[in-house]
């Protein structure tokens, strides 16, 4: 959502902001924009140089936020009581109809997600500024091309020698340069240049792009742990009523696929990377690749027969749990 950037000159106008127009507020010249960096580029910024990170306390954060916590408590009791409402059907034996169950799969999943994410502000506006002298040294880096790069980095290198002549060059150049000597080891860009640290900008610098060994553990266990709490909620309908036999035996076989879809991925993942076999690895990968599609496929139909569903349904579906009287709710 933006939550840090820099303000500088747009790139056709060239140049970097002085140290003055750097802390002013957001204006409305023509020649400014507000640069959003990459998640790659500002987890690059905390690594390497974390100082420039525009200190934000929690009661900012919270103060942007567009829902109150008031809000989301409502909405966590109206999908509570939806979600109890279809348990006591099923305890008091009264039928449920696949949009029900559909509806109670998505709500079960809204409320983990509000549940990780309650104080996670939502579409904010402005964003926060990283000024200061560093920020703006730190930005003419990224906005650095490769010529201007290279010229960065070998006098950066004189300086660690010991050079103390007084730098000649482009300002950008001058400043990328006291950027790099806040490097432990500054190294050669690696020769992709394709790489965006802006949405319009073409940069690369060394170590912002590293695979996170963190991030991929965490997508490991969300993806089957997703996949299968909301296919597992389908389940629900095993012995429901379906317009035809066949029907029933693809419901069965589309809350299966979308249970099993993110454990499968995540094995074959790991099996094409460990595996060496090259005819396993190929079935692995055309596995893999039918994967989403079947997942697409398995959900887009729970969606279809659940609305279909309606018009097939018993009597017994439109009878209310008797415990509703007595839980008060908003409709």
């Amino acid at each position: 959502m933006g939550g840090f950037a820099f303000y500088g000159p747009d790139s056709d106008m060239g140049g970097i902001p002085t140290v003055e127009e750097s802390l002013v507020d957001l204006s409305t010249n023509p020649r400014f924009v507000v640069d959003v960096p990459r998640f790659e580029t500002l987890t690059y910024i905390m690594e390497h140089f974390p100082q420039i990170i525009t200190d934000t306390h929690e009661e900012t954060i919270l103060d942007r936020a567009e829902s109150s916590s008031l809000s989301k408590a409502v909405l966590i009791v109206q999908v509570v009581w939806f979600c109890t409402n279809c348990g006591s059907r099923l305890i008091q034996r009264l039928p449920l109809s696949l949009l029900e169950i559909s509806t109670a799969a998505h709500g079960f999943c809204t409320l983990l997600t509000y549940v990780v994410w309650w104080s996670k502000p939502t579409n904010i506006a402005t964003p926060t500024i990283m000024r200061g002298k560093q920020a703006r040294e730190v930005y003419a880096l990224l906005k650095c091309s490769h010529v201007e790069y290279e010229e960065a980095l070998e006098m950066a290198q004189k300086r660690a020698a010991g050079d103390s002549s007084r730098p000649t060059g482009a300002e950008k150049v001058i400043l990328a340069a006291n950027a790099l000597q806040h490097l432990r080891h500054p190294q050669e860009p690696p020769g992709d240049y394709r790489s965006r640290f802006f949405g319009h900008r073409s940069n690369t610098i060394p170590g912002a792009f590293r695979c996170q060994s963190g991030d991929l553990v965490y997508e490991m266990i969300a993806i089957p742990v997703s996949s299968a709490l909301y296919g597992v909620m389908h389940f629900l309908a095993w012995n429901d009523r379906f317009p035809t036999p066949l029907e029933r035996v693809l419901w069965r076989v589309s809350s299966g696929v979308i249970t099993l879809s993110g454990i499968v991925e995540i094995q074959l993942t790991v099996a094409v990377l460990v595996c060496s076999a090259e005819e396993f690895v190929g079935m692995a990968v055309f596995i893999l690749s039918l994967t989403p599609t079947a997942h697409v496929v398995s959900s887009g139909f729970l969606l279809v027969e659940s609305f279909r569903q309606l018009f097939f349904l018993e009597p017994a579906a439109y009878q209310v749990p008797s415990w509703t009287n007595y839980w008060s709710h908003f409709s």
